[in-house]
């Protein structure tokens, strides 16, 4: 990460501290060196999903995924990458994110709820950087980074924070994996190309099955 990165996470304050009461050999995110003070806003009961490409797009890709899932980062930093590297200049597929919180840790829904706060606070794009960032940093994971990465893509981390520690957008992450459950995902990366759902690869990397199917849709 780089060194110049400020420090938010200079102090707890305690209405974090009892928001994350429990939470072993972490108490949260708590006032910083921009005097950042956590609040608590209204829980947010829907967002739209995230979208990358062409609303009228032929052939529409959607991932339901964990942000704690270490599948989910490797597809996120490498298949999903170049998918859309190959495929967003055609202007023929959109990537549409669906939060799937298994949960794998405490971080599963603490960084989609600061991810839907950057989504909502930013637009999608932002959404993405900082859904991608967060995965090449996933074994890392602080409420530190989490103020850093909002930082970078633009949007205020005190906010960003508050988010992520009040669980702002949980309705939110719960209707998404619910929409995953009802279309038959049973783990993450769950990937759709339009109805169709990838299984699995038992070797290698996504990007094969996936393109693979998205050829033939088009």
């Amino acid at each position: 990460m780089p060194s110049t990165r400020r420090a938010y996470l200079t102090t707890v304050g305690t209405a974090a501290a009892v928001g994350l009461a429990g939470c072993a050999g972490d108490t949260g995110p708590g006032t910083t060196s921009h005097s950042c003070e956590l609040t608590e806003r209204e829980p947010v009961a829907d967002l739209s999903q995230p979208v990358a490409g062409p609303s009228d797009a032929t052939v529409t890709v959607d991932v339901f995924e964990d942000f704690a899932c270490p599948h989910c980062a490797d597809f996120a930093t490498g298949g999903l990458s170049q998918l859309k590297t190959d495929y967003l200049a055609g202007e023929t597929v959109r990537f549409r994110h669906f939060d799937f919180p298994i949960p794998v840790s405490d971080w599963s829904n603490r960084v989609a709820n600061a991810a839907r706060s950057v989504q909502q606070t930013q637009d999608d794009a932002a959404f993405f950087e900082f859904s991608l960032a967060a995965y090449e940093n996933q074994a890392d994971y602080s409420w530190q980074l989490i103020g850093d990465l909002a930082d970078e893509v633009g949007a205020d981390p005190c906010r960003v924070l508050s988010d992520a520690s009040n669980a702002t957008y949980e309705q939110v992450l719960s209707a998404n994996r619910q929409t995953g459950i009802d279309r038959g995902v049973e783990s993450t990366p769950g990937i759709f190309v339009n109805d169709t759902l990838i299984e699995p690869p038992e070797s290698g990397g996504w990007y094969e099955p996936v393109s693979s199917v998205i050829d033939d849709a088009l």
